[in-house]
């Protein structure tokens, strides 16, 4: 019991430095900031015993963290393909289809992409998961995924408004 309060405290953590991510404006800080927060989520599914889900957490640190060293194509597409390779064999429902989608449209704006753009590119990954969460039945994954939408929708119209005054 006390290492399931554990785990689920480091979750609701995880929770918070993940929410807190999508206030930072400047995209580099941003993608630092994701990193640290995949690195304590996958912490949180390690000590659920959840393992697919760590590793997934992992390789999206990796990602995130690669992004702010290299716009490389190669890299993206590598992390792209593994995510394909790694996430099509696991599915168990159709609509799981939805989060290899958002996260390989994420990992595109992570390389490719900054500002609005970027937020907008991570918005449309977190209503992907937010709708296989809602699907799943996933309380906890809706209430993370409902929060980051609205922060980072937050932050979007805090960079309009910062543009529109230049």
């Amino acid at each position: 019991m006390i290492e399931l309060d554990f785990a689920q405290s480091v979750g609701l953590f995880a929770f918070i430095v993940g929410a807190s991510a999508f206030l930072h404006q400047n995209g580099n800080r941003f993608r630092l900031h994701l990193t640290v927060f995949q690195i304590v989520l996958c912490s949180h599914f390690i000590l659920m015993g959840a393992f697919t889900a760590a590793f997934g957490c992992g390789i999206s640190a990796l990602r995130s963290y690669a992004s702010t060293k290299t716009k490389s194509n190669k890299v993206m597409w590598f992390f792209i393909s593994l995510l394909w390779l790694m996430g099509l064999p696991s599915l168990q429902h159709s609509y799981e289809l939805l989060t290899i989608f958002g996260a390989s449209v994420a990992t595109w704006g992570l390389f490719q992409a900054d500002g609005i753009k970027l937020r907008l590119l991570i918005l449309f990954n977190s209503f992907c998961w937010l709708t296989n969460n809602l699907l799943l039945g996933s309380i906890g994954g809706t209430l993370m995924e409902s929060t980051f939408i609205v922060v980072n929708l937050y932050t979007i119209s805090r960079m309009v408004t910062s543009r529109r005054a230049l």
